[in-house]
């Protein structure tokens, strides 16, 4: 949660604590939001978003749904498909593109990846740190391998 406020959130919810649908609803007095994000590829997160979304509104999925046949929507909170709620899907550019666009947003100072990094290993601990990362032991979000 300060992680997300020191990015710039106004609002943070824990939905360890409390129903996140319930609560973003009641915080915009049920009419939901504009746009969700779907980040994870996982299916609840993907149908909290379609929940919270107002009609008109567009849902955002960036995650990678690696498992499973179908990706399920929730028929009621889309509108029966009448709500036009847009789901857009897209993945940034590969390669040497993706890494220019993400470099120029740190070298214009519009992202500070620092306050993602919480661990920093040797390059002959990188095994170690992929699967800190699939594990999330320590709160780690994001490590940093050093090549030295």
């Amino acid at each position: 949660m300060k992680l997300a406020e020191a990015y710039g959130a106004d609002v943070t919810i824990n939905y360890n604590d409390v129903d996140a649908v319930a609560e973003i609803m009641n915080l915009t007095n049920g009419e939901g939001v504009d746009s969700a994000m779907e980040s994870v590829g996982a299916q609840i997160p993907f149908e909290n978003c379609i929940k919270v979304t107002r009609p008109g509104g567009t849902i955002s999925n960036v995650g990678y749904h690696g498992e499973g046949e179908y990706i399920n929507i929730p028929r009621l909170e889309w509108g029966v498909g009448m709500a036009e709620k847009t789901i857009k899907t897209l993945l940034c550019p590969g390669g040497s593109e993706r890494m220019t666009r993400l470099i120029r947003l740190i070298q214009t100072g519009r992202v500070d990846p620092t306050k993602l990094t919480t661990h920093h290993f040797s390059f002959n601990e990188v095994e170690k740190a992929f699967w800190m990362m699939d594990s999330k032991e320590d709160n780690v979000i994001k490590p940093v391998i050093h090549f030295e």
